[in-house]
């Protein structure tokens, strides 16, 4: 595909900075600022115009008088003079120049053998009569490397190319023709002493085969078995080396190594041993009491509901109320039921000693105690 390429330091090339250095120019209202943005637009026109139409850097007088305009040819003389342009001999009875040629620093414009070359590579790849035969010679390995190449990518270096031996000329039999992966391939180029730094190897005995040249093949009349050796290594061949002699048997088995004195069992004695002692049978709790939580404390005393029996919830209820000490329960003459029933019983306390609590208020939700009338 043709195309014009401009370098990223073509804005500071010496040429394009070049007009800000005149004096003799025309017309005086423009700046030596508006000077050098209109000469290198007016190069580039150019620059353009040659790469679409693949005339190598060379313009024509009609091509420069439609990018100058009616002045075109002031804008020619300042451009020889600054060095765009340089004057050729006439072509086809035109006035012709031709272009800057720096690829490098200002512009690349691709040639015309450049993409002729191009077309006709693409067209080799694309002919089966010489790609199925070297394919089938070469299989799926780099004929230079002998890294196995993937026919899929189509940008890195393990990519799938086919190499000319002929750069430049179209192949006309699958010897001129051969497997490389794109790093190789681009490293040889078209350099005319490539064999001599980078040489190729001997087509494979039995070539890899991928599943997807197996397909390919088979598209195109021809059935292969997919892998039948090991991939190819990517590294040069190592040198042959000298097989290892065998190892000759020893004349006579060796003793084999003292192993360590085994430890002496202990003496037996006439003691039978201890017997073990039976566990005792689980007894089953009595009826109605709970069995405690894993990791609580059981009660001490089992709980009795037909007895009226206390649990440890229970003391610490009465515990937080005041009521843990019997002394302040009611009793049954205070006219007040208490917590337990009516205040009878064992713990019931004396009228003869009140608790000092009854004398500073009452309880909540019971009438206050009466106080002593000789008090």
């Amino acid at each position: 595909m043709p195309w014009a390429k401009f370098s990223d330091t073509s804005a500071s090339h010496p040429v394009v900075l070049a007009p800000a250095a005149l004096t003799d120019w025309q017309p005086a209202r423009l700046t030596q600022t508006d000077l050098v943005n209109l000469l290198f637009g007016f190069f580039g026109r150019l620059a353009v115009q040659s790469a679409g139409y693949t005339t190598d850097y060379i313009v024509k007088a009609g091509t420069v008088a439609s990018a100058g305009g009616d002045n075109w040819q002031h804008w020619v003389t300042l451009a020889v003079q600054v060095g765009y342009l340089t004057p050729i001999p006439p072509i086809d009875g035109q006035a012709a120049w031709r272009l800057i040629d720096d690829s490098t620093h200002l512009a690349h414009i691709r040639l015309k053998d450049e993409l002729d070359w191009e077309r006709q590579r693409r067209a080799d790849n694309g002919n089966p009569v010489l790609t199925v035969p070297v394919r089938l010679r070469d299989g799926d390995a780099c004929r230079y490397c002998g890294v196995v190449i993937n026919w899929g990518d189509q940008k890195g270096g393990r990519g799938a190319t086919y190499d000319h031996r002929n750069p430049g000329k179209q192949a006309t039999s699958p010897d001129d023709l051969r497997v490389a992966c794109r790093a190789c391939n681009a490293r040889r180029k078209d350099h005319p002493d490539a064999d001599d730094w980078c040489p190729p190897r001997p087509a494979p005995a039995e070539p890899y085969y991928s599943a997807r040249t197996v397909t390919w093949l088979a598209e195109h009349g021809h059935q292969v078995r997919r892998g039948r050796t090991p991939r190819p290594a990517t590294q040069t061949d190592p040198a042959p080396t000298t097989p290892r002699p065998a190892r000759q048997a020893d004349p006579a088995p060796r003793d084999p190594a003292p192993s360590r004195t085994p430890r002496p069992a202990p003496p037996s004695t006439d003691r039978d041993p201890a017997p073990r002692r039976t566990p005792r049978p689980a007894t089953p709790p009595p009826a109605g009491s709970r069995t405690p939580r894993p990791g609580r404390r059981p009660d001490t005393a089992p709980r009795d509901p037909a007895a009226g029996g206390t649990t440890r919830s229970k003391i610490k209820n009465d515990d937080q109320h005041g009521l843990a000490n019997p002394s302040n329960r009611l009793t049954a003459g205070s006219g007040s039921p208490g917590r337990e029933g009516h205040g009878t019983g064992a713990h019931a306390p004396s009228p003869a000693t009140p608790h000092r609590n009854r004398r500073r208020r009452g309880r909540r939700g019971r009438p206050p105690a009466p106080k002593d009338q000789h008090g």
